[in-house]
């Protein structure tokens, strides 16, 4: 009976070892399952993020290459306006203002400043409305570098190579880019720009571009004003001429008209100018001609028009000026030129250089400057007849006097 109880407990000792080994598999298995999938489940989790880390990166790209696209066609689509409008004008202010205006239009900043080169100096002056003036020196600052060396600067650029070379840096701490304008190897000025507030890498490209075009710009003005004045300007004295002189008398007739003021012209010659150049020769000659132009700019107003009418026969066009205030200028320049040492001035016949002229006024002795021109001339020829080394002022005619006289001093 006790073996009987023994096989028993035997067969169910076995029975729940048995039992507890297959639960014990079969809960070690699912732990095991339970941790593949934990694991598979991280790694997923790994593989997704690392996507949407790919994807984000490709997103940013794709953003920077639109941005790019589109700063590229933004200025495909400005140029053919921003070179029309640089072609139609001559002046340098409405030229930089075109550049600056594509530059803010494309690239994100806010700072473009623009520097000349002005080649009486060497110095690149800042173009900028305010009155205060701003120069650098070749070489001086990162402006002055980028002018120098004629290549782009970038402030890291510039920082890294001239940062401890006492170059100025300084000067130009609030510019992140300096960039040469010129044409072929002639240098005409910088333009300079501020931080971009979100570079996509084409901003180096891109100012280049309008670098260029704006040095083609700058150099077509600077051909044609350098035509312009010599169409306008008297090649033995640098004076202006007849062509500047009716171009100029338009725009202040006009003026003058609309303000109710008046347009005084001083016309005179050179006494005895063919006996000083049959005595001493045309190259004296032409040097009496040079030393007097120069003393008639010493006592000129600078908004006044100074002519050489015609061999030694000159103008002065006075804006603003009265008849009688007119009068006493040209009294003034008489009274200097008697008493200048020219050369030979002894041989003349008065014993020195003279002056005789006449003064008329725009528009009370005329309706227009060719009527001007023609009573200065004759006042011109009353000094002559009176003696020479005078200026007589235009004086209305009197019923008295006859059309025979006026005739004869037109006519002479």
């Amino acid at each position: 009976m006790n073996n009987l109880f023994i096989v028993i407990a035997l067969v169910i000792g076995i029975g729940i070892f048995y039992a507890v080994y297959h639960i014990g598999q079969a809960v070690g298995l699912s732990r095991k399952q339970e941790n593949e999938d934990k694991e598979q489940h991280a790694t997923y989790l790994k593989e997704i993020l690392t996507r949407d880390r790919e994807i984000q990166t490709i997103r940013g790209k794709l953003d920077d290459l639109n941005q790019l696209n589109d700063r590229y066609l933004s200025f495909l689509v400005r140029i053919p306006t921003v070179v029309q409008r640089l072609n139609a004008t001559l002046k340098v202010e409405e030229i930089i203002l075109s550049v600056i205006d594509l530059i803010t239009d494309i690239l994100p900043t806010k700072i473009v400043e623009c520097y000349l080169l002005d080649s009486a100096d060497n110095l690149l002056k800042k173009v900028s409305s305010t009155e205060e003036e701003e120069k650098r020196a070749i070489g001086e600052g990162m402006v002055g570098i980028a002018a120098q060396q004629r290549m782009i600067q970038t402030r890291e650029h510039f920082n890294k190579m001239h940062g401890s070379k006492g170059t100025g840096q300084e000067l130009d701490s609030h510019l992140w880019m300096a960039v040469p304008i010129q044409y072929k190897d002639r240098l005409l000025g910088v333009i300079g720009i501020g931080a971009i507030s979100h570079p996509v890498g084409n901003e180096i490209d891109l100012m280049k571009m309008i670098a260029d075009i704006a040095g083609v710009a700058l150099l077509n003005q600077t051909m044609l004003g350098e035509a312009k004045h010599k169409a306008n300007t008297d090649s033995l004295t640098g004076l202006n001429n007849r062509n500047y002189l009716f171009h100029m008398a338009q725009n202040f007739v006009e003026k003058a008209i609309r303000e109710g003021t008046p347009i005084s012209l001083f016309l005179f010659d050179i006494d005895n100018f063919k006996h000083y150049n049959d005595t001493n020769g045309h190259d004296d000659g032409d040097r009496l001609l040079q030393e007097l132009s120069e003393i008639v700019r010493t006592v000129t107003r600078k908004n006044s028009v100074i002519v050489r009418y015609g061999g030694e026969e000159f103008i002065v066009m006075l804006p603003g000026i009265t008849k009688e205030d007119a009068f006493i200028y040209a009294e003034r320049l008489r009274e200097k030129i008697a008493l200048y040492p020219f050369a030979h001035r002894e041989t003349q016949p008065l014993g020195y250089v003279s002056i005789s002229g006449g003064v008329a006024s725009f528009p009370f002795d005329g309706e227009s400057i060719y009527k001007i021109i023609q009573l200065a001339d004759m006042a011109l020829y009353k000094a002559k007849a009176a003696g020479r080394n005078r200026v007589i002022m235009h004086q209305p005619y009197l019923f008295s006097e006859s059309e025979t006289e006026k005739d004869k001093l037109m006519i002479s």
